[in-house]
């Protein structure tokens, strides 16, 4: 039997909570049997407000905690306040020594970074805090895209629902992909989310404070995504060379103007399957990758999906039948 421990306190997110929870609840109950020993821990046994204004109550305070096999941290507003408790990073310290799993939902990956577990690691938090992570703690490396991230024995994952997502995972390491499948069906989630549902657009976040030189290549690039261009034509435009135009891109959106282009028409493309009936040849000639064949190659490679697969998932006919 397997004790699955989660860390929630005040001002947590409550599905940071209860959403990886049921997964392992039903877990036992497709296993037939009581396979993981859940409990709630807290800062000590009195009940947890969480942000919602929802209280859970702990089973026992973390210091009670004993034969932990797999502790998740929570996240939420109140991880700030967490991080500044020396018990409890002493505690997740000792604990990455003992347990065969550790891993955080959404900015619970603050107190693993902390308790200085991630050094050197890629992780994943939520879309909101990944900025504020990189530059608290410069030796990590923030994937902005993630759903969940494992790097040996340490699991971080995104915002919120993403929870669900690595509790899934979890199960499927412990079990199998089918009792995992039976979860997710229970829970009508899917097993594993398909590849390009990024949590936000950092790039057209940024778009809105580009100015200069990067601003006339951004408002270029937007006009032109569905005609095939060059860079050097892009430099062109905007008067400079190639090489300055892809240093400017590096300090702006940390890629080279060819991978932004890239990165643009897939978006593009993305939305043009979720929300319209084109068929996939249309869809790569007006997002500007020219052919199918060219659409599915990059659907792949960047999402683990091909075009058709994403539009049965996230289309207009699975929204409208409710799937």
């Amino acid at each position: 039997m397997k004790t699955v421990a989660l860390y929630a306190y005040p001002d947590c997110q409550v599905l940071d909570v209860t959403g990886p929870l049921q997964v392992f609840s039903s877990a036992n109950r497709a296993l037939g049997n009581t396979h993981y020993t859940i409990q709630l821990l807290g800062p000590s046994a009195e009940p947890v407000r969480t942000n919602s204004g929802i209280r859970l109550l702990p089973d026992l305070p973390f210091t009670q905690a004993e034969g932990i096999d797999t502790l998740l941290l929570a996240g939420g507003r109140g991880v700030s306040a967490q991080c500044e408790e020396p018990a409890l990073i002493d505690w997740i310290k000792i604990q990455a020594q003992k347990v065969r799993r550790l891993g955080s939902v959404c900015s619970g990956a603050f107190l693993l970074a902390e308790a200085e577990l991630l050094r050197g690691k890629k992780v994943a938090t939520h879309w909101r805090c990944c900025e504020l992570l990189a530059s608290t703690y410069p030796e990590l490396s923030v994937d902005q895209d993630a759903i969940w991230i494992k790097q040996d024995e340490l699991y971080t994952s995104a915002g919120v629902t993403s929870g669900i997502d690595l509790a899934l995972a979890l199960v499927e390491e412990d079990y199998g992909h089918a009792i995992a499948m039976e979860v997710a069906r229970e829970l009508v989630v899917f097993i594993k989310r398909p590849g390009g549902q990024a949590q936000y657009s950092s790039q057209l976040q940024a778009q809105h404070k580009a100015t200069g030189v990067v601003g006339r290549a951004i408002a270029y690039i937007e006009q032109r995504l569905a005609d095939p261009f060059s860079l050097s034509s892009l430099a062109d435009y905007c008067c400079v060379s190639e090489r300055h135009l892809f240093r400017l891109f590096k300090e702006h959106f940390s890629c080279s103007p060819a991978v932004y282009i890239e990165n643009r028409r897939l978006e593009l493309a993305q939305q043009l399957l979720a929300e319209g009936d084109l068929d996939i040849e249309q869809v790569a000639d007006r997002s500007g990758f020219g052919a199918a064949n060219n659409l599915r190659r990059v659907f792949l490679r960047r999402l683990g999906v091909n075009p058709s697969e994403y539009r049965a998932r996230f289309g207009k006919s699975f929204r409208e039948n409710g799937r």
